[in-house]
């Protein structure tokens, strides 16, 4: 059986002072309603720049009213060097050199398609992309009064 985990460790002996930071937290990501992993949709790495923007990361579409999530990956060394991150006109945040994020995703319509953009202006930024996707649709959700 195929498994999906992803996990994150967070720590710090000075962030503040007499207190040590240390987060760990690990999750098996099962598709909708199965004991199976996610499965793999897409997954790229390029050169992103001004000039190749790129919407959706490659036009990778996940399916409404299922899990998805995705991974986006900063690999620059330059530390001037970051990509902006959206979801179609919002930016939700900044990814510096080396950075990563994970985050759940659905792609219903073009209004939620995740976009990144290369900055400063002239910057090329390495990076890579995975967007995993459950086959199976989440339960239709009942509005309460």
């Amino acid at each position: 059986m195929k498994t999906t985990t992803a996990t994150v460790s967070i720590t710090s002996s000075d962030l503040q002072p007499g207190n040590v930071l240390s987060i760990n937290a690990n999750s098996t990501i099962m598709q909708t309603g199965l004991t199976t992993g996610m499965e793999l949709m897409t997954m790229g790495v390029g050169h992103l720049t001004e000039a190749s923007e790129r919407d959706a990361l490659a036009e990778a579409t996940g399916t409404v009213n299922t899990t998805n999530w995705v991974y986006i990956c900063n690999n620059a060394t330059d530390d001037t060097h970051y990509m902006k991150v959206g979801i179609h006109e919002t930016v939700i945040g900044n990814l510096g050199a080396g950075d990563w994020m994970w985050m759940p995703w659905n792609m219903g319509t073009a209004e939620n398609e995740i976009n990144v953009e290369a900055e400063p202006t002239g910057a090329t930024i390495p990076y890579e992309y995975a967007i995993f996707k459950s086959t199976d649709t989440l339960p239709v959700s009942t509005p309460t009064a």
